[in-house]
């Protein structure tokens, strides 16, 4: 495994994943099983194998290590941008609660600068947890589909 290639891979999917999942209104796509954060899993693993210019491909293990290295990156990245856009995000989840009729505080119905510290850590404690578990089964479906294809192709 060329650990130059995995890291740069796990770099731009978890830049991907952190973006995607914590956009305004991309964010609520997902809440759908983490769906994101498959996809930045299925994207490390290919990128790994573009890297490697059709050199060894990537066993499930090391493919679900590169899934959930790549979801950890999502995690910090998101938090970032989860931050940054809070301002946009707040509004819109807080009329979703309205319009669902939700009662209770929420984490990220926290009002003022504490607030949005609470409502970041609260999703970075979460996403650390979810991120590397669902990016490392999308990095194994990845690393077992492109696998078979290239011994498919030898």
């Amino acid at each position: 495994m060329n650990p130059r290639s995995f890291f740069l891979s796990a770099l731009i999917a978890g830049a991907v994943i952190g973006v995607l999942g914590n956009l305004p209104v991309l964010n609520l796509i997902n809440c759908i099983f983490c769906i994101w954060v498959w996809v930045g899993g299925i994207f490390s693993v290919y990128l790994y194998q573009r890297f490697q210019h059709g050199g060894p491909g990537l066993s499930g293990a090391q493919g679900a290590g590169l899934g959930a290295v790549a979801g950890i990156i999502g995690a910090l990245v998101g938090v970032v941008v989860y931050a940054l856009t809070s301002f946009i995000s707040a509004p819109i989840f807080e009329s979703l609660l309205s319009a669902f009729q939700v009662q209770g505080d929420l984490p990220f119905q926290s009002s003022g600068p504490w607030g949005m510290v609470v409502s970041a850590f609260f999703f970075l404690t979460v996403d650390a947890i979810l991120y590397p578990i669902f990016g490392a089964i999308g990095g194994l479906i990845a690393a077992s589909v492109f696998w078979k294809q290239a011994k498919a192709e030898v």
